[in-house]
Parts: C-alpha cells; structure tokens; sequence
C-alpha cells in the first residue's frame, strides 16, 4: 500500500520536482455541486415554519386582529428573524453538504467567515443612516454570502486538517482568508450591484422568457440535485423589490411586492394539478397484479404534491426510468412559468406550490384564481400524456418494472411482465437447470522437507 502511495505521488510531480495537483474531472466538479446543493437544501427545511409564523402574524390576518395583535408582533417577528438570517443558515448548510465527517469545528469555521465576510462588505458599503435595521438578506449579496462563507471554510478545513494544524490555527487561516474575501466583495459590490439590478429588470421585462427558462432547468437539475443551487439565486439573491428586498420570495412575502413571484408562481399548476395527474396515470398504466399497491404508493405521493407542494415523490419515481417522460415534464414546467407570467399572475409560496401556500397567499396575490383552470388544463394534458406514453412506449414507470413495488409471492400467468423474468422455481424446472458436482480436489501431499515443530 505504501509502495502504490509512493507511486501515486511520484506521478503527481512534476518534471522540476514541484508538486502538482492532479487534474480535476468533471465527475468530481459534478459531486462537488451535487453535495453543494444537498447542503443548501437543509435550511430549507426550517423556512416553511418560519414563513407560516411570519405570513399568520402579518396585518391582513393575525395581526389585523385588535385583541392579539401585539402578540401577532411577535410571532411574525420571530418568523422574520429566520428569513432574515437566511445568509447564515445557508453557510451552515453548505458546510454541512461538503464536509462528509460533518466535523463541527468546520462549521464554526462557516459561521465566523460569514461574519467576516458581511462585515467587511458592510464597512466597504455602509448602509443608509434610515436602513440600519436591514436584516443580512437584504444586506449586501444576501444569501451568496452565507453560501460563499460555507464554501471556503469547507474546502480550507478540509487542507489545513490534512497538514495536521490544530484547530485555533485553522480557524485563524480561515479567518484571514474570508477577510479578505469579504474586503474583494466589498470592493466590487458597487459593479455587482449594477450588473444585478440590470438583471433584474431585464428579467421583469421578460418574465415570460425568464421565467420559462428558470422552469425548466429547475426541473431538469432537480434528479442530480443541483436544482438548489439557481433555487437560491433566483429566489433570495436575485432582484431588488420595494423597500430594498432581495429575493423573489423575500420580495412577496416580506414587500408584497405585486412584482414578485415570476419565478414561483408557475409551479402551483404543475404541483397541484399536473404532478398528480401523472401519478394517477401511471397508476392506471401499472399491471394488474400491481395496481393496487402501485395505487397506494402515488396516491401517498400525489396528496404530498397537492397539499404541501413536495413533488419528488412522484418526480424521482420515473426520472430514471422514464427519462423521456421526465424531460417533456421540465419543459411543459417552463411552459406554466411563461404562461402565469404572461397573464399577469403572481403568487409566491413560503415552502413550496402547494394547496396550503396557496391558501394561505391568497389575500397578497394578483389573480390567483386565474391558477384553477390553468391547473385543471395542465392536470389533463399531464394525464393523457403520461397515459398515451406509457402505454405506446412500454416505459418503466412505477407497477410496470420500472420502481419496484412488493408484490410478495403472486405471479399472474399469461401476463407481460418488464424487465428480466426470475428463473423457474418448480422441482423439475431446478433439477434440470442445476450445475453438476464438481468434485473438491485432494490435499496437496505435504514435502518431506518441511518444517516441523516437533522437532
């Protein structure tokens, strides 16, 4: 093992006798993403609390109620702080995602780059003396920087761990290096800031092309899970709304921005009615003797979809093993992002494009109602697609070998069934495919010259 690790590094020099890092292949860019994303999709899991308080709490509902309104206050107060602090609970998800052994110095190490980093982009970029209670979303970068902070504490820990350091040198190394991040950023936030605005508006003035391209690679990076990562930007870095909001979501929930939404509305029709309408049709596609527990298994998942907006359920089920299927998905899904965007629609969600969200935003959105029919429509053509291409192309969806479904011990004679067939299992049937004996060979006779210990 020494000798091949000897080897490995002698490869690894370079004709002068420096050391030179081995190249990089796509694979590993891939898996870096690929963890990047799993980590930023963990602070995801505490918004839909924390926006269920802030939305309840806000003056249209709880707090527009006299006898409670002080303590509406507080409850949409502690909803906000979540979302305020979104930038950090990124850093920590990053770090999370790229540090395998989850090692909690490295997480320290995120949480005091992100601090240095915002805070030498806000000694470079003060804010307005009337803005002093920004919260850091909405503070220089927003959320990139909780996401850049998780990155290089992740990938510092990592070397200065492997040259042996011990810990309160690493984290002063990484210390100074986010420092000095932090001051580059600050020094061109003013350009960055420029180009962002820029985006913006080009985006709002062709949300309808944005939007449709936003869909559909959203869809098409989800089964990789890198579908996070433009997730982030687009719906909590991205765009400037009223009173200085970052964020597609931030801009709806916080601003009631009639603006916001062009990058959320668009999958209320896919998860309320087209997703479920997929999965009521392959569960009418499944075979036979597998419907009724292929029922059960996309029911669970259509009612996730319909209520709560969760679609990975029904998506990661014929992502693989009907790929066909999944990416005419991704486009129709950028066609309901142009299509709500062109009429004018907008309705933001907390967690996801569910019943719940969508009940719950109504009061703040414009033209929500528009979303019902435009949901039924897409619920149909969903369902005769998935229908008519399952059955003309034999796809392996769910019941018919693609996912597999227990079925305990029934075979139903006379049925096609996908996939490989399991050998016969009558007595006749092993006796004839059962290999013959092969006999063991004798012991090796042992050499008279050997060595003995009673010697």
């Amino acid at each position: 093992m020494r000798q091949a690790s000897a080897a490995v590094r002698e490869r690894r020099r370079s004709p002068g006798g420096r050391w030179r890092r081995a190249p990089r292949s796509s694979k590993n860019e891939a898996g870096f993403l690929r963890r990047l994303g799993e980590g930023l999709a963990l602070p995801v899991a505490a918004l839909p609390a924390a926006g269920l308080l802030l939305r309840i709490g806000q003056g249209d509902l709880l707090g527009g109620v006299g006898a409670i309104a002080p303590a509406a206050t507080v409850v949409s107060a502690v909803g906000g702080a979540v979302l305020g602090y979104l930038p950090l609970l990124f850093a920590v998800g990053a770090v999370f995602g790229l540090q395998r052994d989850r090692d909690p110095h490295a997480v320290l190490a995120a949480i005091v780059a992100y601090l240095a980093i915002s805070h030498a982009c806000l000694q470079l970029n003060p804010l307005p003396s009337d803005k002093l209670d920004t919260p850091p979303s909405q503070q220089p970068y927003g959320a990139l920087i909780g996401i850049l902070a998780g990155i290089l504490a992740a990938m510092l820990w990592r070397r200065l761990t492997a040259r042996k350091l011990p810990p309160f040198a690493s984290h002063a190394v990484i210390l100074v290096a986010a420092l000095l991040l932090g001051a580059a950023l600050g020094l061109a936030f003013p350009a960055v800031n420029e180009g962002l605005v820029w985006l913006a508006k080009q985006l709002t003035a062709q949300a309808v092309i944005g939007g449709g391209v936003f869909g559909v690679l959203n869809r098409a990076l989800l089964p990789i899970g890198l579908h996070q990562i433009p997730n982030t930007i687009m719906w909590f870095v991205a765009g400037e709304y009223a009173n200085g909001v970052r964020g597609d979501i931030p801009g709806f929930l916080v601003a009631h921005d009639p603006a916001a939404g062009s990058f959320t509305t668009g999958f209320y029709p896919i998860a309320c009615g087209a997703l479920p309408a997929a999965a009521i049709a392959m569960w009418r596609t499944a075979l036979p003797e597998q419907r009724k527990r292929t029922g059960q298994l996309l029911g669970t998942a259509a009612l996730m979809s319909f209520c709560f907006g969760v679609t990975e359920p029904i998506e990661l089920l014929f992502a693989f093993a009907a790929w066909p299927l999944y990416m005419a998905h991704a486009v129709l899904t950028g066609t309901s992002l142009a299509l709500v965007n062109a009429l004018g629609i907008k309705e933001g969600f907390v967690f996801s494009a569910g019943a719940l969200d969508f009940g719950l935003n109504f009061p703040i959105a414009t033209r929500p109602i528009l979303l019902v029919p435009i949901a039924a429509a897409y619920a149909a053509i969903y369902y005769v697609l998935f229908k008519w291409a399952i059955l003309r192309f034999n796809l392996a969806t769910p019941g018919r070998g693609g996912t597999h479904v227990p079925a305990g011990n029934e075979h139903t004679a006379g049925t096609h069934q996908a996939g490989p067939h399991p050998p016969p299992t009558g007595p006749e049937e092993r006796d004839r495919n059962r290999l013959p004996a092969v006999a063991a060979p004798p012991p090796r006779p042992q050499p008279a010259h050997a060595h003995s210990t009673e010697e």
